[in-house]
């Protein structure tokens, strides 16, 4: 008994000893490690406040300017995204006037896809003008392209159109609607005498 005694201490250490040695055996064999974040595609390399970029051509005839309330620029991608930007792209005699709450632009080529209450607006002298409202649009600066599979509505004067979708060149001013396509003409009446 005395033996016991004397060595009581240690019991407790060796039942520590045999839980470890389960606890190591029941492990697995293999480790699985998470996938990783690569810091440099979510860190920009600057920030802009209140700011307004412009694009000339090849002839130093401006293209488009873009301005908006902030714009963070991402290397890896070479990606921005913008707070309310305000795209205005200039063409022979036409003016187009985007707005909208949020955007990102890529570069090569130049592509705007802006989110939230877009609002693209044509002037000009000459044209009527046309107001385009949709949730989503993407505009291509290389080849003039606007597109969205997003529900839109044209608005001009006399007429409105609605579809769900929407594809066109803004250099032919040619509009595709892709679906549910509503329309809305006022017929003028001779004025009677």
């Amino acid at each position: 008994m005395r033996w016991i005694s004397k060595y009581w201490p240690i019991v407790p250490l060796l039942l520590l000893a045999l839980l470890a040695r389960d606890w190591v055996e029941d492990a697995p064999d293999s480790v699985q490690v998470e996938e990783t974040i690569d810091m440099r595609q979510t860190q920009s390399d600057y920030y802009l406040e209140e700011f307004t970029t412009r694009k000339f051509d090849e002839n130093g005839d401006l293209e488009y300017r873009v301005s908006g309330e902030s714009l963070l620029h991402y290397p890896e991608d070479d990606r921005s995204e913008i707070t309310a930007p305000n795209v205005i792209l200039l063409r022979e005699g036409i003016r187009w006037d985007i707005t909208s709450k949020q955007g990102e632009m890529l570069r090569n080529p130049d592509t705007f896809t802006l989110s939230g209450d877009v609002l693209l607006e044509r002037a000009g002298n000459n044209i009527d003008g046309v107001s385009i409202r949709t949730e989503k649009l993407s505009v291509r600066t290389d080849n003039n392209e606007v597109s969205t599979d997003q529900p839109i509505e044209v608005i001009a004067d006399g007429w409105s159109m609605s579809s769900i979708g929407l594809q066109t060149s803004i250099d032919e001013g040619k509009l595709v609607f892709l679906s549910k396509v509503t329309g809305h003409y006022d017929v003028a009446t001779p004025d009677s005498e």
